[in-house]
């Protein structure tokens, strides 16, 4: 997901093509649901079915949702993203997608401090159900 954000504020400041193309370049670059995001939304957009980019941005994205490792609240930062897709300039969308990235970085220091605490409790308590198990057995 980084990566696909790094590419769009790329392609947003040095490119004028429409954000359909943008989003289906970047579904090249970037795998996985996150790829298969882009370019469905890419291609939703393409198709100009009378739907806002917001609202196919939000359609796409919690259609993707239970096949992505995100929290309601890493979602409801992606979608609040979504609404300023398209309607903000060159800018204002560089400094939506920098206010994205700081949260995904904040969430993933977050999550490694909760890793590193977490990991050593659960380290220790699988060692001592280990020696209580072969005690017991004696």
């Amino acid at each position: 997901m980084e990566r696909g954000l790094i590419l769009l504020q790329s392609q947003i400041n040095y490119l004028s093509a429409p954000l359909p193309e943008v989003l289906e370049s970047i579904s090249w670059k970037t795998e996985g649901v996150v790829g298969q995001a882009f370019l469905e939304a890419a291609e939703r957009m393409s198709a100009r079915d009378g739907s806002s980019a917001e609202e196919i941005w939000n359609d796409v994205w919690q259609k993707m949702f239970p096949y992505l490792f995100l929290t309601t609240e890493d979602l409801d930062a992606l979608l609040l993203f979504g609404k300023t897709l398209g309607y903000l300039d060159k800018k204002q969308q560089e400094s939506s997608i920098l206010l994205l990235q700081h949260y995904i970085q904040s969430t993933l220091e977050r999550g490694k401090k909760r890793l590193e605490k977490n990991g050593r409790l659960y380290y220790g308590m699988g060692s001592l159900s280990g020696l209580l198990l072969i005690v017991a057995l004696l």
